[in-house]
């Protein structure tokens, strides 16, 4: 057998794999293990774990586990344990004396198969030993080796101590193990420390060395698969140490009761040395080594292996010690796994969220996937992707044409498969397939909806490597006594192998990302799938409101100019007046009509009622509106037209317009605190008013558009003086939103304006920072003429909220630790306008509570100041 190497990634070939199948260790003692056929691997049909001899630094007793016979010995047990009469059934107490009940005492029987350990116990013959105890099969083994010097174990507790400190907090896996190679060298005085990592493929690479001065360097070197057996890796994986003192030295046999099996020695510290290895040994001029294995999730990640050119025995204290702080490694590099895998799950899932949170739609969805793309090819590194959506194919970054993505997709077979497909080597996995472009050699497919051909395609270029081989990685067999077999290699000369035409390889973190990713896309296209039925559903459903409202507006519009056409012209109107009288109303009307069915945006609310309201203010009737100046969007100025004249309509025929003596008054106003638009229709001196038996039309169109649409209430009131009704309607919901080149216009207008003067504004600074609160009333009092009020408390501001007739005020929303909340209250109350001023951010209860109130965000500069008082002052608040 020779020594188990490991590769450093899953990006290099596996040109030599194991050829027998795989060995599982089992705890039955069921060692039959052979090989029925030729078996050009050799190494892999050795039962290593059967060798029938030991080391020469210690001896062995097996006792039947039912009656505790002696069954079988190892040949310098007698000697080694000064008993000249060993023989086979001899029971275990005439073997050890007293110390049978100290070895029954450990807890060899909790696990099958892991040795129990006892230091220095003393045999009837007055010698001392370290005792090995475990059961393997029906049979109990003990091994015995000299015992430690007592000044030993101090000595380990300080090494183990000083590699600890070493490996403690680790930047990454390479420094951790580079640090742990140079640290074990120092602890255990090895010639040479080498960590191996294996690959999936169980090839493998030196990743760490640490050597004595003028030995050659392994460092970087691959070997191949079939270096370690599987039978090897097995061991490895079972027993974590293996150490060989001297591999010169002659082995000892064991002697055995008739008929029995072989011994399973797999736990055994004590396990002769099989016949290839020493022989690999040998090759290389090592005497002595130490074998540790890292097992990490469970699996056999690695193996620190260590040769000495010397002799280098091991008492059992050291051989502890050591597997201690390789297990200790092995917990380190978990952690570093777990700690990177933890890192790239938060990103995933934070860019997941955001992906399927911001999706908006079944419009541009394919656009919509693709722009996010580079942020998952940050989390997936690949050099290129490609969406295949609805047979058309977005490229980002490098990609294969249209025409090759076809045939892969037909190679591949995801659209049958509706799995995740992917490849490092295109040419080798989609026979007679060859791109168009070259440096392509390695794509991931994955589909993102079940029985259609969308698909994300992700690519990779080709890695060339030159592979570092420690020797001769395609050594041919050679004939033996045994028949054919690989024998093992002489040496580490240097072989170089090229690989071409492969990209990195994809790893398990890589499939689960984009596993996740792809039920990520399948949830925004089965949202957008909903969203357009819901879109569906609605349009059919407005249809028929405005197939409805058509006929009405068309019934409506004939019954006003009816109203209109029949109201008796004034005493002393000339019919030639009469004439032009009733074709104003008419054309005010069909103002209103166009500016309700055009949708316009940007038009105010002033305008709508007042376009709406024109044909009736002429004569007798008392018709007026007025408000702040707010523009309508698109939708709002739709609902609202439509519902202003169906209530225009409705006083025309039924209520205060349809008398000579009826008055109107629409008012609206803006509320800051919930930032919403109040707005009141009152009608007076029109006929008695009696609730409707039936809820009609108008009644719909309130529902319709303002609770529904424009996220609003509606309350009607049927006074017997008149009709009313109140509007609250949500400011983000109607006003206007203006574009850029639309602010800049109203910028401009400002400015034709002028600015609004402070001159001779009583404002109020509340501000706990000197300085800023001087360079406050040095700007707003000095150069602009305002009388400017310093609060640094807030009893000061209420104060002076108390003696001074306040116009403005500017509050720092923290006033040393306390809150300006209950300054800004009774501003609010006073209607006084008013800003915040913070360095906190929007965080803040204060803020919160008004937040159509305006907010300076510190460091501010005066200019800013003068102009949020000069907006302030535009919008009265």
């Amino acid at each position: 057998m020779a020594n188990g190497w490991a590769r450093g990634g899953p990006d290099l070939p596996a040109t030599h794999r194991s050829a027998t199948a795989k060995h599982l260790m089992t705890e039955s003692g069921d060692d039959r293990r052979f090989c029925h056929q030729a078996d050009l691997t050799g190494c892999d049909c050795e039962p290593i774990h059967l060798p029938a001899h030991i080391q020469p630094n210690g001896c062995l007793l097996a006792f039947s586990e039912s009656g505790h016979c002696l069954t079988r010995f190892s040949e310098n047990a007698a000697v080694g344990l000064n008993l000249p009469a060993l023989r086979i059934g001899m029971s275990l107490g005439e073997c050890v004396g007293a110390a049978e009940a100290t070895i029954q005492g450990l807890p060899f029987y909790k696990h099958v198969g892991r040795p129990a350990i006892c230091f220095d116990v003393e045999l009837p013959t007055g010698l001392r030993r370290d005792v090995t105890v475990h059961r393997t099969g029906d049979e109990i083994v003990i091994e015995f080796e000299a015992p430690a010097p007592a000044r030993l174990h101090a000595h380990l507790a300080a090494q183990q101590r000083m590699v600890l400190e070493c490996l403690r907090d680790p930047a990454d896996v390479r420094t951790l193990l580079e640090n742990a190679a140079t640290a074990l060298r120092e602890a255990f005085d090895y010639d040479r420390v080498m960590i191996y990592r294996f690959a999936p493929d169980w090839s493998g690479q030196v990743v760490a060395e640490d050597r004595k001065d003028g030995l050659e360097s392994f460092l970087g070197q691959h070997f191949p698969a079939s270096d370690m057996p599987v039978q090897a890796r097995d061991l490895y994986r079972w027993l974590l140490i293996r150490v060989i003192g001297d591999a010169l030295l002659p082995s000892v046999a064991l002697v055995e009761e008739a008929g029995l099996a072989a011994l399973n020695m797999s736990f055994m510290h004590l396990r002769g040395i099989s016949h290839v290895h020493y022989e690999y040994l040998a090759n290389l001029g090592v005497r002595a080594s130490m074998f540790l294995s890292l097992i990490v999730d469970g699996a056999l990640w690695g193996l620190v292996i260590c040769h000495h050119y010397t002799p280098r025995g091991m008492f059992m204290a050291e051989r502890i010690a050591a597997k201690m702080l390789g297990e200790y490694l092995a917990l380190q590099i978990m952690g570093l796994n777990r700690s990177r895998r933890l890192s790239l799950v938060r990103d995933a899932h934070l860019f997941f969220s955001r992906l399927i949170r911001d999706a908006s739609g079944t419009a541009g969805l394919a656009h919509y996937t693709h722009g996010h793309l580079p942020e998952l090819l940050k989390l997936l590194p690949c050099d290129g992707s490609g969406l295949w959506m609805d047979r058309q194919w977005y490229v980002s970054g490098l990609a294969l044409p249209e025409a090759d993505i076809r045939m892969l997709l037909e190679h591949a077979g995801t659209a049958t498969t509706n799995q995740i497909w992917y490849t490092d080597c295109l040419t080798r996995d989609c026979p007679g397939f060859t791109p168009t472009v070259p440096d392509l050699c390695g794509a991931m497919i994955i589909p993102v909806w079940p029985e259609q051909e969308d698909c994300l395609i992700l690519f990779r270029r080709e890695i060339i490597q030159t592979v570092k081989w420690g020797g001769d990685p395609a050594r041919t067999c050679q004939p033996s006594f045994r028949g054919p077999r690989f024998p093992p290699r002489r040496g580490f000369e240097i072989w170089t192998e090229e690989v071409r035409g492969r990209s990195a390889s994809w790893t398990a973190d890589d499939l689960e990302l984009a596993a996740q990713y792809r039920s990520a896309l399948m949830e925004v296209v089965a949202r957008a799938s909903q969203q357009k039925l819901q879109e569906r559903t609605q349009a059919e459903a407005m249809q028929r409101m405005l197939n409805d409202e058509l006929n009405h507006r068309v019934r409506n519009i004939l019954a006003v100019i009816r109203s209109l056409v029949s109201r008796l012209p004034e005493e002393g109107d000339t019919a030639a007046s009469y004439r032009e009288t009733i074709g104003k109303r008419i054309h005010a009307f069909a103002n209103a009509h166009d500016l309700a069915v055009s949708g316009t945006a940007g038009t105010s609310l002033w305008d709508l009622l007042t376009i709406e309201l024109a044909p009736y203010r002429i004569g007798t009737n008392q018709v007026s509106v007025g408000g702040p100046d707010i523009r309508l969007n698109g939708r709002a100025l739709t609902f609202l037209a439509l519902l202003f004249h169906e209530l225009t309509t409705n006083a025309v025929k039924y209520g205060a317009l349809s008398v000579p003596a009826g008055d109107l008054q629409v008012t609206w106003q803006r509320d800051a605190l919930s930032d919403s638009c109040a707005i009141r229709w009152q009608e007076r001196g029109g006929p008695p008013v009696r609730p409707p038996e039936r809820s009609g039309f108008g009644s719909l169109l309130i529902d319709r558009a303002v609770s529904h649409d424009l996220k609003g209430t509606a309350t009607r009131h049927f006074d017997p003086e008149g009709v009313s009704l109140d509007i609250r309607l949500p400011l983000a919901a109607i006003v206007e939103r203006l574009p850029a080149d639309a602010l800049f216009s109203a910028e401009k207008r400002n400015e034709e304006l002028g600015p609004a003067t402070l001159k001779d504004q009583s404002i109020l600074v509340l501000e706990d920072e000197f300085i800023i609160a001087m360079e406050l009333e040095d700007v707003l009092g000095t150069e602009h003429g305002a009388r400017v009020h310093i609060a640094s408390t807030l009893q000061d501001a209420f104060d002076i909220l108390n003696n001074h007739a306040v116009d403005l005020a500017i509050l720092d929303v923290n006033i040393d630790g306390e809150s300006s909340l209950p300054v800004a209250r009774a501003l609010s109350e006073g209607g006084i306008p008013f800003l915040f001023a913070t360095g906190y951010g929007s965080a803040s209860s204060a803020i919160e509570a008004f937040p159509g109130v305006s907010v300076l965000a510190k460091p501010y500069t005066m200019s800013s100041v003068v102009a949020a008082l000069d907006k302030m002052m535009r919008r009265g608040g």
